[in-house]
């Protein structure tokens, strides 16, 4: 049996463990990163994720993070087919998801090898110790092989049902599912179209975007609680029933699923164990977007990890917490979401008339910067 001591172990090679495993190698730690699947990405099919740039940008400039697009236009379409494009001052990220070489994780993990960091993939964790309150040591098996990690502080990167949750009370709100295709040229690249319709898309939006590669997802969102069908029928169903967007998806190369578990954790701290992405349930309540909170809790996790083993000062980590919670406070979507389960078609149409009227007067953007707290 192995036994490997280390500075962190990263959990999960998705977008938050990647980027956590990156940060912490790049700054000198000797980091361990593990992933249940054999290959990196291997948990969703190739597809383009979306996220506003809320503090991504000097983050992705910093540890050279790929990206497919910064897109600055998004159409919003009423049910009749009424448009309103916001040309907004903070920009949009596309990602490149799933197991492609060139995909977000791959990349990332890529780079966080060529620094150092230690990659066991399609293990099994089988043990988990602790010692006085502190987790002490991960047991994994790698095929027949025992390998037991010792790390002075672990990142919780693996997903909405973490193996981490045992030790923290957690309060789970809803599921943002979701359901598409990824092709090629679904639209031209630069603006993003989303598509709202209460009675074809409850408490969601039906997405295409296009990166300048050509690479084009197209997707339904959906709060799983107002579901009466299958995300796979709802989203066909929405096709049937504007043929015109049909038309759009052509050629198409693979389809994908996603499921977002959106909860509330008491801390994001549990002595030496940080959660960062969707195992600290980050995810946005009300448009679904994940790689935005994955990418900066995950930056957040390693930067107070870096400082706290550096300065051989465990206590230091407990300031994550607090950072967190200040960043992603959730209320406001909460809200947003609520109130927009309460919208039927006619208001969407009411909307997006307002919003036509008001871009010649207001300057939308602003506004909605205000309402979003900035």
């Amino acid at each position: 049996m192995e036994e490997i001591n280390c500075d962190v172990l990263v959990v999960g090679a998705g977008p938050a463990g990647s980027v956590s495993a990156l940060c912490c190698s790049r700054h000198g730690l000797n980091t361990v990163l593990i992933e249940r699947n054999d290959t990196i990405g291997a948990h969703t099919s190739t597809r383009i994720d979306s996220s506003p740039d809320f503090g991504l940008t000097e983050i992705i400039n910093e540890l050279g993070l790929k990206t497919e697009d910064l897109v600055y236009n998004s159409k919003w379409h009423s049910p009749s087919g009424r448009s309103f494009t916001l040309h907004s001052k903070t920009g949009e990220y596309y990602f490149k998801r799933g197991p492609d070489p060139d995909s977000f994780e791959c990349s990332t993990v890529n780079k966080a090898i060529k620094n150092g960091c230690k990659l066991f993939g399609g293990v099994i964790v089988e043990d988990i110790t602790k010692d006085g309150g502190r987790f002490s040591g991960v047991t994994i098996l790698q095929g027949a092989e025992k390998i037991v990690i010792k790390p002075k502080v672990i990142i919780a990167a693996d997903g909405g049902n973490s193996i981490f949750h045992r030790y923290i009370d957690k309060r789970l709100v809803h599921n943002r599912v979701a359901y598409g295709v990824t092709g090629k040229d679904f639209i031209p690249s630069g603006t993003s179209e989303i598509y709202f319709d209460a009675e074809l898309v409850p408490s969601g939006y039906f997405y295409i975007v296009t990166s300048l590669s050509g690479l084009s997802s197209a997707g339904i969102v959906l709060d799983s609680s107002r579901m009466q069908q299958s995300t796979v029928n709802y989203f066909h169903e929405y096709l049937n029933k504007n043929s015109k967007i049909a038309d759009k998806l052509n050629p198409i190369t693979n389809n994908f699923f996603g499921c977002g578990k959106i909860f509330d954790l008491a801390t994001y701290c549990n002595e030496n164990l940080l959660f960062v992405g969707d195992a600290a349930g980050l995810i946005d309540p009300f448009l679904g977007y994940g790689m935005m909170p994955a990418i900066i809790s995950a930056y957040y996790a390693s930067k107070f990890s870096i400082n706290a083993i550096n300065n051989q000062d465990r206590p230091l980590l407990n300031s994550y917490d607090t950072d967190i919670k200040s960043i992603f406070t959730k209320k406001l979507s909460y809200i947003y979401h609520k109130a927009f389960d309460s919208l039927n078609n006619e208001d969407f149409e009411l909307i997006i008339e307002i919003l036509e009227r008001l871009q010649s007067k207001i300057d939308i953007d602003e506004l909605l910067c205000q309402l979003d707290g900035g």
